[in-house]
């Protein structure tokens, strides 16, 4: 799937840290665009699964990992039981929290890994 797997390794390291994420939930790397077309989003948590579902074909490495930081954002929401229905719409309190913990996240290992601004998945 990708050109550098501990990079991605290391990344998902970087968030659970910095998240304070008790228990990864499942990761799943999604290749079908008709999947990003159904939900009209790059990335999804599923918290009745644990899944974080997270698109990468032709992103940017750090697109992609701006996505899966905002969907491991969404988990450690879950974890503080902060999630309701509706809860993920957008403009909520806890979709904006995950916006701009997502943000962050990249921000901050970019810094560490500058590596990801030229990488594709």
């Amino acid at each position: 799937m990708t050109k550098d797997k501990e990079l991605i390794k290391d990344f998902i390291k970087h968030c659970k840290r910095e998240l304070g994420i008790q228990s990864l939930p499942h990761i799943k790397f999604v290749a079908d665009k008709s999947w990003v077309m159904e939900r009209r989003s790059f990335g999804e948590y599923n918290p009745g699964e644990n899944t974080a579902y997270v698109y990468y074909l032709d992103r940017n490495t750090a697109d992609v990992f701006r996505s899966l930081a905002h969907e491991l954002t969404h988990h450690r929401q879950m974890e503080l039981n902060m999630i309701e229905q509706g809860s993920g719409e957008t403009g909520t309190d806890i979709e904006n929290d995950a916006n701009a913990m997502a943000g962050i996240l990249l921000r901050e290992y970019g810094k560490l890994n500058p590596t990801i601004y030229d990488l594709e998945l």
